[in-house]
């Protein structure tokens, strides 16, 4: 199987269990930091005893696994769909964080829908498909370079004379 091929059965079976993940971590009925609860308080405490306010440091915790939350999906995506079509991966991360907090609102009383969620979704959408169109940007690049080396060596090795 060609390299071209493996990356791409790769990226579909990882981008299909992140789905999975985000699905369950998403449509989970209670919320998800409620086992950390203990390590968390403790956290928020130490924060306030610098000067940060516990709730404060709570929401900015909670903004940054959000942003986290999407960024590998993204990624996932923009190698699949290429370059060209980066920005399919932030518009279904946005259409995704829409239906997962329309799906907390409706169906899940235990949950909190917010329009900040999906703010922060979209955003890691939006990072992780720069980190993907850098990385096939970057491997077209060093694919080019090889490329030209290559050629380069086999017209050296055409015009030595002593390759005869």
């Amino acid at each position: 199987m060609p390299a071209e091929r493996r990356l791409r059965v790769a990226a579909i079976a990882a981008l299909a269990g992140y789905s999975v993940f985000v699905a369950v971590i998403g449509l989970w009925p209670s919320p998800v930091d409620r086992p950390l609860d203990p390590a968390l308080f403790r956290v928020l405490v130490a924060l306030k005893g610098i000067g940060i306010r516990p709730g404060d440091a709570y929401n900015a915790i909670e903004f940054t696994a959000n942003v986290a939350f999407f960024v590998i999906p993204a990624m996932l995506l923009v190698f699949l769909v290429g370059r060209r079509r980066w920005w399919i991966a932030p518009v279904l991360g946005l259409l995704c964080s829409i239906a997962i907090e329309l799906a907390q609102f409706l169906l899940l009383p235990g949950r909190f829908a917010t329009v900040g969620d999906v703010i922060a979704n979209t955003l890691g959408s939006l990072v992780g498909c720069g980190i993907g169109v850098l990385a096939l940007s970057r491997r077209r690049t060093s694919g080019a370079r090889m490329r030209r080396s290559a050629r380069g060596r086999h017209r050296a090795v055409a015009r030595d004379p002593r390759s005869s």
